[in-house]
């Protein structure tokens, strides 16, 4: 989380920047497949993240899982390769790290229902994540697959028996939290917007390649709205198609480095839109070389 929040911060400051992004299905339709690669002036590398997602995956071999990646890591100033840094789990980590470090300035301090869209592999990644953000008290897990959602269910209250965690249905997981994250592969909007409360903060997280969206669109008009990347927002995420609303986002790299000055009222609607960028696929694997 700290390697990640530095890196909000030095994107905005213009210590690294991103490099332009591949995202393309495959033409065997089997998987997407994506490069994303940036430059970190201050940590001195140059870097790439190559793979992508492949849902098929757990059902053909128990040893693979949907989303695949490997980090590349080059010496900025001379091209030297320094590493492959195999970034599965990484993956996972940064972008749930992401997610906390935004709901962390963004969520009102007094939050203390969790919902959660999706129970793929980044799910409890996520809710460990947003539960060094807040302390919550119940957690709502809403999923496709009833199995799955009652899986995680009992994972969560396995490690966490303090906590009340439930499998619901989607209304009740959207009206009935004050933070909500969705980490679906969805293309449709997963609820209607008149379900989301006043007060409420989402972390739109599943939005990472052309087509896929998770929220209504007439809600981001009524949210206060803050991305990653704005480019990549709108290309990838939740603003494609519609820049009227992608103009009025902050970067949440201006929140964190206190230029951009963020209050909340109690009833002020705050959307997080995070399609996960290359400088933090550099950070946590240098986080991870330098262990190494």
């Amino acid at each position: 989380m700290d390697a990640v929040r530095k890196s909000f911060v030095d994107l905005h400051e213009g210590r690294c920047r991103l490099l332009p992004v591949v995202r393309e299905g495959l033409s065997n339709r089997l998987g997407t497949f994506g490069v994303k690669s940036a430059e970190y002036d201050s940590l001195g590398l140059v870097g790439l993240k190559a793979g992508g997602y492949w849902p098929g995956n757990t059902g053909n071999d128990t040893r693979l899982t949907n989303h695949q990646s490997t980090t590349l890591l080059f010496d900025a100033t001379s091209g030297l390769a320094l590493a492959s840094v195999e970034a599965n789990w990484l993956t996972e980590a940064r972008t749930a790290a992401a997610g906390a470090v935004a709901m962390d300035v963004l969520a009102r301090k007094d939050a203390e229902t969790l919902g959660i869209f999706g129970t793929g592999m980044q799910a409890r990644s996520q809710i460990e994540a947003a539960l060094l953000a807040r302390q919550f008290t119940t957690i709502r897990i809403c999923g496709r697959n009833p199995a799955t959602a009652k899986a995680l269910a009992e994972a969560i209250r396995e490690t966490h028996p303090g906590i009340e965690v439930l499998v619901a249905d989607a209304e009740e997981t959207v009206r009935g939290s004050d933070v909500l994250i969705t980490v679906t592969p969805s293309k449709e909007a997963l609820f209607p917007p008149e379900w989301v409360p006043d007060g409420q903060h989402i972390n739109a997280m599943g939005a990472d390649t052309v087509g896929k969206r998770e929220l209504p669109r007439t809600l981001l008009g009524r949210a206060r709205l803050f991305h990653d990347d704005l480019g990549q927002s709108e290309i990838l995420g939740e603003f494609q198609g519609y820049k009227d609303h992608a103009e009025k986002s902050v970067s949440i790299g201006s929140v964190l480095a206190n230029t951009f000055v963020f209050s909340r009222d109690e009833r002020d609607v705050t959307i997080f839109d995070g399609t996960g960028v290359a400088v933090q696929d550099i950070a946590v694997s240098w986080v991870a070389y330098k262990a190494a």
